[in-house]
């Protein structure tokens, strides 16, 4: 299982810089087949740019079927939860 604790990024995640890093080690993990978790704790805002960057992104490398099998997300806010979602429904 791999954990990635966004707070260690910052409380507000907003570049696609670091969103595109983050996607980086996200593709990482799904090829070794792993388990990813998305731990929120901390983090206050996620903008929109970072999320497609980060999450929507990862649909260029996967169908949705497959990183929804291997992602979960953790203490992530309404509105966090919100943003990332958008992200994805613009990207589909």
């Amino acid at each position: 299982m791999m954990r990635i604790e966004f707070s260690n990024i910052g409380k507000q995640l907003s570049t696609r810089v670091a969103g595109a890093a983050m996607r980086r080690q996200i593709i990482q993990g799904i090829e070794k087949n792993e388990k990813v978790v998305f731990d929120f704790s901390g983090v206050e805002i996620v903008s929109n740019s970072f999320a497609d960057e980060c999450f929507a992104k990862l649909m260029i490398h996967f169908d949705l079927p497959v990183v929804k099998e291997h992602t979960t997300f953790q203490n992530a806010s309404p509105f966090i939860k919100t943003v990332i979602a958008n992200s994805f429904k613009e990207r589909l």
